[in-house]
């Protein structure tokens, strides 16, 4: 795209009062990866925050070929089925309107590069949970004869948004490749407003992890900062509890899940590994607690994280 042509998509942008945060997208540009790198089975799994893979994808992760302005990409490896990424965009409550309604014109865009050149690149938008590229109630599916290159290529379409129903809580954007015979890339996605596809809306690496911690975040030992450490509290002799603030304010209440081990530490003594894991969670604060016997009813203590890692999800 010549540099003419930007300044006049962007000076549209402006006039209609959207220069900034047009990309209704999260982790578009594929910065945030805290669950890893690097997949051996991605099936309807997050990869990249906030974009799950769907349909038997054989793995992936993230990749450093990636187009210019960018420095990561998304890699899919097909497996036995499609190259199929999805977001889930959160839609707000019933009667508080917003952007995603019937009639609503979009313009989504996206680079892709692929290991073979001429597959067939499929989209589809559809309301509510759980859909995938073989959803057969799909809406705005296209085959607009759009083609995979094995170098960095920018795709636009733009379709008209139908099927919103007011208790709807998310709508998906899902690019596809239905039968590839090889790894696809997919970096630059863009769902904006209108029938324009404006430059791609760079944000800042914790913009955009602030984003997607509304929905996902993990509490762990990273790299060579040492062990993290709770202050908690005995209850009853058996179980010890400390408080989490989130982050962000989360979606819902998340749930959790527990892996790996911790120390308990009660009066400079360190105990055994804790017996079991519950958590009382909400979208602000949730409460953790591990299960261990031969603690002192109201003495302070501390955990010790070494290799585990707590995760709190409210993803759609």
């Amino acid at each position: 795209m010549s540099k003419a042509r930007e300044l006049a998509e962007l000076g549209a942008v402006y006039d209609s009062g959207a220069l900034s945060n047009r990309n209704l997208l999260i982790n578009g540009a594929m910065q945030v990866f805290q669950r890893g790198t690097s997949f051996t089975n991605s099936s309807a799994a997050y990869n990249a925050d906030r974009w799950s893979v769907d349909n038997n994808a054989g793995g992936g992760g993230q990749s450093t070929d990636a187009p210019d302005g960018f420095t990561y990409s998304l890699k899919v490896d097909p497996g036995s089925g499609s190259s199929a990424i999805r977001q889930a965009i959160e839609l707000p409550a019933a009667g508080e309107g917003g952007v995603f309604r019937s009639g609503q014109k979009f313009t989504f865009s996206f680079y892709i590069k692929s290991d073979n050149a001429g597959e067939a690149i499929n989209i589809f938008a559809a309301s509510g949970t759980n859909v995938n590229a073989t959803t057969t109630s799909q809406v705005n599916d296209t085959s607009t004869g759009l083609t995979t290159t094995t170098s960095w290529t920018r795709y636009t379409y733009t379709f008209t948004s139908n099927n919103v129903g007011g208790s709807d809580t998310c709508y998906n954007i899902v690019p596809y490749i239905s039968s590839p015979s090889g790894d696809t890339y997919w970096a630059g996605l863009q769902l904006e407003l209108g029938t324009e596809a404006t430059p791609f809306e760079h944000r800042s690496f914790g913009h955009e992890l602030a984003r997607c911690q509304r929905y996902y975040y993990q509490i762990k030992q990273y790299e060579n900062a040492g062990q993290y450490t709770f202050t908690i509290g005995a209850i009853g002799g058996t179980n010890t509890h400390c408080i989490v603030t989130n982050p962000q304010h989360m979606r819902a209440a998340p749930s959790t899940t527990y892996s790996g081990s911790v120390n308990i530490i009660e009066n400079a003594t360190t105990l055994n590994s804790p017996t079991g894991f519950s958590s009382y969670t909400g979208t602000k604060y949730s409460r953790i607690e591990w299960a261990k016997g031969s603690l002192t009813a109201g003495n302070a203590a501390w955990v010790d994280i070494d290799d585990a890692t707590i995760t709190f999800s409210s993803e759609l």
